[in-house]
């Protein structure tokens, strides 16, 4: 899909989806390092991330790029907060 969307002009690909299959397509799709996502399950991660929100870790969103026929697109899953968190943030 991101390479069909790519080949036809876009420059952004947004990505909003439920829990199930986040890690899949964090890694597969989104291209983030399994390196990374394991430290974050280990409870390392970046103080300067925004997606940072101390929800489970399969709720985070996530910023990649993929290259198709030489052009960038933009990569963006967008983060799926806990209904807890909706209903009464911190």
């Amino acid at each position: 899909m991101v390479d069909a969307l790519g080949r036809a002009g876009a420059h952004e690909v947004v990505i909003g989806m439920a829990h199930r299959g986040r890690l899949n397509v964090l890694t597969n799709v989104m291209g983030k390092p399994f390196e990374a996502l394991f430290a974050e399950f280990e409870g390392h991660h970046d103080a300067a991330d925004e997606n940072a929100t101390g929800d489970v870790k399969y709720h985070m969103g996530y910023m990649g790029s993929r290259t198709v026929d030489g052009r960038e697109v933009k990569l963006r899953l967008m983060p799926n907060p806990s209904h807890l968190e909706v209903v009464n943030p911190v």
